[in-house]
């Protein structure tokens, strides 16, 4: 199992557009890798759009993420990735 934590960089927050991306990009390149996404007190699957949504991260909140099983270390890096961009809104 591979864990990160990471920073909210995006000034709005990790909303809909990017949660839909990391989303979308968890199911269709890592069908394999259990992925999971931790902020605080909740613990939820990553590759639901619903419960991504429910996270409501903010703009420098943290959050770790971890995946294992599949290609673990492509999938940390491709979806760590997620969390340290801006998204154009």
């Amino acid at each position: 199992m591979n864990e990160k934590t990471y920073t909210i960089i995006n000034p709005t927050g990790f909303h809909t557009r990017p949660a839909r991306l990391f989303v979308d990009t968890a199911n269709e390149q890592f069908p394999d890798t259990t992925v999971t996404v931790i902020k605080g007190e909740k613990v939820i699957n990553g590759k639901s759009m619903l419960h991504m949504l429910t996270l409501g991260v903010k703009y420098q909140e943290q959050v770790t993420l971890q995946v294992s099983g599949g290609n673990e270390e492509e999938a940390q890096r491709v979806l760590g990735a997620f969390f340290e961009a801006i998204h154009n809104e």
